[in-house]
């Protein structure tokens, strides 16, 4: 039940049968009152069949066919582009931010292109004129994310069959250059902290050093509370995590137990004379300024983090290079990089490899090359 018979436009439903059919360029759905058993299934695939031939020869009559039907035409077969985006839209279930992204890209990008032009009478053309000239602009990157909404919204146009083909069938994704980690190394790891110390309150130090040290993500950080410590195992629980004012769970979607240092229990303790009166379910982070959970990770990085770059001399990078810091440190520490990974949350150790393959390489100091030498050399 449910299912469609394929090429006869026969859909039996739960209590009845639904037939769908074009006529003069439009389609048509129809809902006979009949239950879907499979002698009124085999008669109404008889009739569609008849149907089909009567506008074949030019001899349809709707009304006689279909006396009880309103002989309208499917809704969405006349919704414009800006309309169905919208309907689209409401089919989703995603996180707030990637909702809001794909918002933005519609909004910005593809309705002041289309209006509410019909689906169809889009071209692929147009959307790859368009696609030129964001690229003068915008990074491939931005540009394949504008591109994910708009696919979307003619997948779901092909599923509803308001169209035949996807205008975006032999669109290919842009090219781009992925940013590579740029880490910290350690001499420099260490004047960000001692200049934090030196002139900012305790608090911003705090949490700097524990962001260096454990490799959360800024958003994990942000929300991680009192409860999630676990002082007799020297670990951390990393949950949820904060993006754009909305708590969600982490981006693996997996809960993990961070290990911690002799050094960010250090942390924690400082930090219990500002926090952790408030409660276990209270951040272990505060702005300083407020006295207040911090809303965001972007003040930390403009009030704090890149004034301290700046006054040291060390080259701009954003704050999220603390966990890149954290995990080729390690690295070349000689850790193990499956143990580094699931301190970090990678679903596996082969993203560690992908990302950070040159820094496993430093790891053995020259040793593995010496071999080479020797082997090779003269």
């Amino acid at each position: 039940m449910g299912r469609k018979r394929p090429g006869t436009g026969v859909e039996p439903l739960k209590s009845c049968i639904r037939v769908r059919f074009r006529w003069n360029g439009r389609l048509y759905r129809e809902t006979l009152q009949l239950q879907p058993t499979s002698a009124n299934i085999k008669a109404t695939e008889r009739l569609m069949a008849r149907v089909h031939q009567e506008i074949d020869l030019g001899v349809f009559d709707y009304e006689s066919t279909f006396p009880k039907g309103n002989a309208k035409p499917d809704r969405n077969k006349y919704a414009g582009f800006k309309t169905y985006a919208k309907e689209w839209l409401g089919t989703l279930v995603v996180e707030k931010s990637t909702m809001s992204d794909y918002v933005s890209a519609i909004n910005n990008v593809w309705s002041p292109a289309f209006g509410d032009r019909q689906l169809k009478s889009i071209k692929p053309s147009e959307i790859k004129k368009i696609i030129a000239d964001r690229a003068k602009h915008v990074s491939g990157k931005t540009i394949n994310n504008n591109v994910i909404p708009l696919r979307g919204i003619f997948e779901m146009a092909l599923d509803d069959e308001l169209i035949d083909r996807s205008p975006l069938e032999r669109i290919k994704s842009q090219k781009h250059q992925k940013r590579e980690p740029d880490p910290f190394d350690r001499e420099e790891t260490e004047h960000i902290l001692t200049y934090m110390h030196e002139r900012y309150d305790e608090q911003v130090w705090n949490w700097y050093e524990f962001a260096f040290g454990t490799g959360m993500r800024p958003s994990e950080q942000i929300v991680v509370q009192w409860r999630d410590v676990d002082w007799k195992r020297q670990s951390i629980r990393v949950e949820r995590a904060r993006v754009r004012a909305v708590e969600k769970s982490t981006k693996t979607r997996t809960v993990r137990d961070v290990d911690l240092t002799p050094r960010m229990m250090a942390v924690l303790r400082r930090q219990k004379a500002h926090s952790f009166m408030r409660g276990l379910d209270s951040p272990i982070f505060i702005n300083p300024v407020t006295n207040a959970p911090w809303p965001d990770v972007q003040d930390q990085r403009k009030l704090y983090f890149h004034p301290a770059l700046r006054a040291l001399g060390i080259r701009s990078r954003d704050a999220y290079q603390t966990r890149h810091t954290y995990a080729t440190t390690a690295l070349m520490g000689g850790v193990n990089p499956a143990y580094i990974a699931r301190q970090l949350g990678h679903k596996s150790a082969a993203m560690l490899f992908r990302y950070y393959s040159k820094w496993i390489d430093h790891a053995d100091y020259g040793r593995e090359a010496a071999k080479l030498n020797q082997i090779y050399g003269s």
